[in-house]
Formats: C-alpha cells, structure tokens, sequence
C-alpha cells in the first residue's frame, strides 16, 4: 500500500509559494541585467535571455504566480515576504522596461540601417553599369513610303 499523501496546510504552501516566486525573480533580474549589459556593450553573441533556461524559469515564474492567485494569494503569508515579493516584482518589471526599451532601439537602428542599404543598391540598380555604352537615340521612321529593289 502507497503512504497517505501528506496533507500541507494552506498557510505553508503558500509561504513557500512566495519564497520561490522571490527566487525566480531573483534568478530573473539577474539574466535581464547581464543582458542589459551586454546590449550596452554591443555583445549580441552573449545574451543571457537566448539561453533556453531563461525561458523555462519565466514559464515556471508564471505557473507559480497563477498558483498562488487560485490557492488565495497572499492574505495567510507573512508580511516581510509579502513587503519583498513586492519589492522583487516591482525591480523585474524595471528591469523589463529598461530591457524592452534597449531592445526597441536597436530594433530601429537596425531597420534604418536596412532601410539605407536597400535603397542605396536600388539607386546602384537603376544607375546603368559605368562601363556600358552610351544608349543611342532611336531612329525616326520616314512617313514616306518603302522602295523595295531600287537601284540607284
């Protein structure tokens, strides 16, 4: 026979709900800071949030938040965690709107730079190639009539 399932009273569960909450944002805010930095510097081959580990701890930070708000939120936790949990949601979403506006900037540089390129080779397009000849003009065609076998 299987051992009855142990039994965690709300209280708890929800504590350690938060506790983990302030761990992933932790864990969060760094990634997104050491992205900041090397958007900063220029570093696109170093961009933490690409690491599929990111991902996985922002999927995992939005199940617990959705666990926490149907197990009753926040009423049976302790008020310092609570203070911090407030505190670190408040940091990750700086952090978030710093990322998103470096990220929004670069987005436009970038285009504009294509942007330029491309009509810069279609001017290079439309301009025929230095070397080729001169186009001459079309001849006009006589209204007269043709004068076919006719030796002058």
């Amino acid at each position: 026979m299987t051992a009855p399932a142990k039994l965690v009273p709300h209280n708890d569960q929800n504590q350690r709900r938060v506790e983990q909450l302030l761990t992933l944002s932790e864990r969060l805010c760094t990634a997104i800071m050491a992205d900041i930095a090397a958007l900063e510097k220029g570093d696109f081959a170093n961009l933490a949030t690409t690491d599929p580990e990111v991902g996985r701890l922002c999927a995992m930070y939005g199940r617990e938040i959705m666990g926490l708000k149907s197990a009753g939120g926040v009423k049976d936790v302790p008020e310092t965690l609570v203070a911090a949990l407030k505190d670190s949601g408040g940091r990750l979403s700086h952090l978030l709107g710093q990322h998103e506006a470096l990220v929004a900037c670069l987005r436009q540089a970038s285009e504009g730079l294509i942007q330029t390129v491309a009509e810069e080779v279609d001017k290079t397009r439309k301009r025929g190639a230095p070397y080729s000849p001169v186009p001459k003009a079309k001849r006009e065609t006589s209204g007269g009539a043709i004068v076919y076998n006719k030796v002058i």
